[in-house]
């Protein structure tokens, strides 16, 4: 194989690679998997948060039918902002939250409050969704958050370890969304950007059960010597953690590096070229 030969082989592995993480593709190969079904008078509500969710609600709203579509929520950061056909899209902070992260969470709180028993929420959520949807609890301010936030950025955390301590400040993180929205069942489809693929950290995990390890994120923070550089509220928030179940959900991850990395494995191993992936990450 000759080098040109050898670059044109790499370079088709490689878009094959991110063919599989295409957002819209995965929504739509997704839904046509596993449709939707709705019974009766049955309505479903379309909550779409992180960089790719206006990409993947209008893949969505492609094949959900127009008249059972209660309400379609759609938040993303400026750089991947465009009119979604049908929806409300709202752009919002990215990677600290600001006042559009606040009004997003507000609109996706009332809606989770008009749903119904037979209802369904359909969640597509992407990386980012951490900053641009945000609901603090209360006596957390904004201008709180974003200090939690820059503290966390700053401080040499993991991100799962950031998105614990996220969790724990948020009405709609860890879960909270979930519960929101019960009993209405909710499905989500997720793009993963972290390490793992755990549906608990990706964005903070809105539609999944909290983890167990946000109970202990204040001996977390004063390891790595945040603890005094967050303000009270929060610090007071974090000393009497919550959990949640998210019971009524069920998370499905529809791409993610791993699945991208397993696809450029099969691309070269169908022209008898011999590939795999490294069973851990590199650190």
């Amino acid at each position: 194989m000759t080098q040109q030969d050898m670059t044109a082989t790499l370079t088709n592995a490689f878009k094959i690679g991110v063919q599989a993480a295409d957002p819209a593709l995965a929504v739509t190969q997704a839904l046509l998997e596993q449709q939707i079904t709705l019974d009766g008078n049955a309505r479903v509500f379309v909550i779409a948060f992180g960089k790719a969710a206006c990409a993947m609600t209008k893949a969505a709203l492609a094949l959900l039918p127009a008249d059972r579509v209660a309400k379609a929520i759609v938040v993303a950061n400026a750089e991947n902002l465009h009119p979604v056909a049908g929806a409300q899209v709202i752009g919002a902070g990215h990677p600290l939250p600001d006042e559009n992260s606040v009004l997003a969470g507000q609109a996706v709180v009332a809606a989770m409050s008009q749903t119904g028993p037979l209802d369904q929420v359909l969640c597509l959520i992407s990386g980012g969704g951490s900053a641009l949807l945000s609901a603090p609890r209360s006596p957390l301010t904004l201008n709180d958050k974003i200090k939690v936030n820059q503290a966390l950025l700053d401080s040499g955390l993991d991100i799962i370890q950031m998105n614990a301590v996220r969790q724990q400040l948020s009405a709609i993180k860890g879960g909270g969304l979930a519960e929101m929205a019960h009993p209405a069942l909710v499905r989500s489809l997720i793009l993963s950007d972290v390490v793992g693929d755990n549906p608990q950290t990706i964005a903070s995990g809105p539609t999944a059960p909290t983890m167990q390890s946000d109970l202990g994120v204040a001996s977390t923070l004063k390891t790595a010597g945040v603890w005094d550089r967050i303000p009270d509220a929060a610090r007071a928030l974090l000393s009497d953690p919550q959990t949640r179940n998210a019971r009524n959900a069920v998370n499905t991850v529809i791409g993610s590096n791993r699945q991208s990395l397993l696809a450029i494995k099969n691309a070269h191993r169908q022209i008898g070229m011999p590939a795999d992936v490294m069973p851990d990450p590199l650190v």
